[in-house]
């Protein structure tokens, strides 16, 4: 990053940035970035999807190529990061700042410095072993090699070298890290509040799909981590797209109805143990508004299990059942899945203006 503030102005005044190395540094950003993303973390660390061994081989020199140490080392935290997280068994604990969370955890030995004692799939597949020994070569190579390469090509190593290659790795390297940092500040907790991770469309700009790190957390198996069809994921775009054409399989998606029921059954807990606070004064005033609110979650509780049912039942016969009966369990299905939103979002409504109204009038009476 130093070398990076000082060399990137020094050329750009000196000699001005071309857009054949502009062209080359996104180029690079973007194959780098979706080896650690779409590799190193979801085929890799969470097992999300299964991918031929070429494509393995090719997500692990990418993945390489982000200087961000080997498949091993990088899951090994990764892993103990989902299971600890946000204590100090987590290599990058939220918990302790912002600067510890972003890059303090690399320049300070914790206390699982690699430690690989949770990896041992990987250490046995012939990939990550030989990725594993030779990491400092491939990521040399990859770094130093194909900047020079387009340089030579382009007639400007020295630019190339700079922005193609010091440049770009310094961004990936820290676009990656917002993860850890950033996606555990800023933006939303649509499902779950276990912990302190967020979900942020902004962050996801930036490192290719992974700001969606709330969803991520809660369901850590899914190959999506923007599970909405307009989510910006271009990972999971990628990873689909390689099913299509046959290089990858078996991708781990999460039902809609578990993941909703999940975040209903989450909220209604955290909501039974804020109404335990409020005096008996507050809940006699709060009584017909609480009415409204039984009554929108009695609903969604039916809508939740009419919606399982239904993807069960599609699951176990669509594949052989006639056209008009696939039509009308694809009608089902929609229709389900739109009740669903509607009372979800009727109930989160009513369960927001509930605490609004409520939690000043708890303290008063």
């Amino acid at each position: 990053p130093i070398a990076a503030a000082i060399l990137v102005p020094i050329h750009a005044l000196t000699h001005g940035i071309t857009l054949a190395e502009i062209s080359a540094g996104l180029a690079l950003w973007m194959l780098t970035g979706l080896g650690i993303t779409t590799g190193y973390h979801r085929l890799f660390a969470h097992r999300s999807y299964q991918a031929v061994a070429p494509v393995r081989l090719f997500f692990a020199i990418l993945g390489a190529a982000a200087w961000q140490n080997s498949i091993i080392v990088w899951v090994a935290g990764h892993r103990f990061h989902h299971r600890d997280v946000d204590t100090d068994g987590d290599p990058y604990n939220a918990k302790k700042g912002l600067a510890w969370s972003h890059i303090g955890w690399i320049l300070v030995e914790g206390t699982r410095h690699n430690q690989l004692d949770n990896v041992s799939d990987l250490l046995a597949d012939p990939i990550c072993r030989w990725q594993h020994r030779n990491y400092l070569r491939i990521s040399s190579a990859v770094n130093l090699g194909v900047p020079f390469l387009l340089g030579l090509w382009t007639g400007d190593i020295i630019g190339m070298m700079i922005i193609a290659g010091l440049l770009r790795v310094v961004l990936v390297q820290h676009f990656t890290f917002t993860i850890n940092s950033l996606a555990h500040k800023i933006g939303t907790q649509n499902w779950s509040a276990q912990n302190t991770s967020r979900d942020s469309w902004v962050i996801s700009l930036l490192s290719f799909g992974e700001g969606y790190h709330n969803y991520h957390h809660a369901f850590q198996t899914d190959y999506r981590n923007g599970p909405r069809w307009y989510n910006y994921d271009p990972s999971k775009w990628l990873i689909w797209s390689l099913q299509k054409m046959r290089l990858a399989e078996k991708l781990r998606t999460i039902p809609l109805d578990i993941a909703l029921r999940r975040r209903f059954e989450e909220r209604r807990e955290a909501f039974g143990h804020w109404m335990q606070t409020l005096s008996p004064r507050a809940h006699e005033i709060a009584h017909t508004m609480t009415e409204q609110l039984e009554h929108a979650q009695s609903r969604l509780e039916a809508s939740l299990a009419e919606f399982s049912r239904t993807r069960k039942r599609w699951a176990a016969t669509h594949t052989e059942a006639s056209q008009h009966e696939v039509r009308a369990l694809r009608r089902s299905l929609k229709k389900c899945r739109r009740a669903v939103k509607t009372t979800m979002r009727e109930w989160e409504i009513l369960l927001q203006d509930y605490t609004a109204m409520h939690s000043p009038l708890g303290q008063a009476v």
